[in-house]
């Protein structure tokens, strides 16, 4: 018998993709979680338009995706919603993970078997213990509460952990975690969210963390190398040890940039032997493929780049 997927933050990069690909999979019936009531979009880069939502909406529901409506807010909503989900998938955003409390409370009253939190960033149960304190930490100590609830609630689980999305870290002068020489997991927020129902229908993923390399799994260097192939022209690099990028965390104001920064002090704060990221799926999932380098790159991250440093500039 199939199992009913229930996902959360279905409109925004990953939880689209993560639809899209549970789609072409077809290994699971596939249900999407809408909001009702006021709770606001707090995607990190802001949400869709509606226009493109109930488009988005119109389109899953001809391929037979069942669209489902709840007050995240409200029990009373939420658990008649998720009866008959096995697998709860959360892809909430980073300004949103409180809102997994309600819904782990829901599932456990609904009797959802397994809970995937939106955990798709470094290995937070490591991460938590690190020396500096800083935004992400406190984040990453959030995030390892939330894996603390779920097995209190009595859910099983699945975290995957998808190291850096590199469309967010290829501002120039870019800033290399460290001598940028160790190999490093890399995940777009497409292809996380592509290998999300691969990784749930694998046996080893239940009650485990996962950490995928879901685009690329090579170093700084390699990437930026293939980027400057790409582009005919040298890509101007800065390389931080850990104490550069503890300054310049100190010395950035708050906003996105200052989360950036954050996440470099956490890369380049790892004890040898203890990475923040692996390639769970090299051994799992090798028939699993990322989206390439060399269609990546011009297709999708330097139009995401370049609409980034628009923003800043605004």
């Amino acid at each position: 018998m199939r199992k009913t997927v229930t996902l959360y933050g279905a409109t925004g990069v990953a939880g689209s993709a993560c639809v899209e690909e549970m789609l072409e999979q077809d290994l699971f019936e596939v249900q999407v979680l809408l909001r009702q009531g006021q709770d606001r979009d707090r995607s990190t880069l802001g949400g869709r338009a509606e226009a493109d939502k109930q488009a988005l909406y119109a389109r899953w529901r001809e391929r037979g995706v069942r669209l489902i409506e709840a007050d995240i807010a409200s029990h009373a909503s939420l658990i008649p919603a998720l009866r008959g989900t096995d697998y709860l998938v959360s892809c909430a955003p980073y300004a949103a993970t409180e809102s997994q409390y309600a819904l782990i409370y829901a599932a456990r009253e609904a009797g959802v078997e397994r809970f995937v939190p939106s955990e798709f960033g470094f290995i937070y149960e490591w991460e938590q213990f690190w020396p500096s304190d800083t935004e992400h930490r406190a984040m990453a100590r959030q995030k390892a509460f939330i894996r603390r609830v779920i097995e209190l609630a009595g859910l099983d689980y699945t975290i995957i952990p998808a190291g850096l999305w590199p469309e967010y870290y290829l501002l120039e002068p870019v800033a290399v975690m460290g001598d940028g020489n160790a190999r490093m997991a890399w995940s777009t927020g497409r292809d996380v969210g592509r290998i999300i129902p691969h990784v749930l229908a694998h046996p080893a993923s239940r009650n485990a963390v996962c950490p995928v390399a879901a685009t690329a799994y090579c170093s700084w260097n390699e990437l930026l190398d293939m980027r400057e192939r790409l582009l005919g022209r040298q890509v101007e690099r800065h390389y931080l040890d850990a104490a550069q990028w503890q300054a310049a965390y100190a010395a950035q104001p708050p906003g996105p940039l200052k989360t950036v920064m954050a996440i470099g002090v956490a890369a380049t704060e790892c004890p040898e032997g203890m990475p923040l990221w692996a390639n769970w799926n090299a051994l799992h999932l090798p028939q699993f493929q990322g989206t390439p380098l060399e269609q990546l790159f011009p297709d999708y991250i330097e139009p995401f780049v370049a609409a980034m440093q628009a923003n800043l500039k605004t």
